[in-house]
């Protein structure tokens, strides 16, 4: 019973961790386009979204499109893909 119990934990985790990506990945293209970043619901939802991305302190890369590439973003995007895929790992070994 306590190996289906920490399986389920982990796959609420992970869960949690793929949404989490997936809205920054959409905060991503958001900023990426100046048009759609200031967007009345684009700026709410990347207020929001933005205090999820950890500060690595790399310099945003300005896009032809009047916005920005989010480097910081991108990376948070990136950390959490490796976390889901190692206690996806675990969570198939328990």
């Amino acid at each position: 019973m306590g190996g289906k119990a920490v399986r389920t934990l982990l796959t609420v985790v992970i869960d949690i961790l793929i949404v989490l990506a997936i809205a920054l990945a959409f905060r991503q293209v958001a900023v990426f386009s100046g048009r759609i970043a200031h967007q009345g619901w684009a700026q709410a939802f990347n207020a929001l979204t933005g205090k999820l991305v950890i500060p690595f302190g790399i310099a945003d890369i300005k896009t032809p499109y009047g916005g920005i590439f989010d480097v910081d973003n991108a990376l948070t995007v990136i950390v959490l893909v490796v976390a889901e895929w190692i206690l996806s790992s675990v969570r198939d070994r328990a």
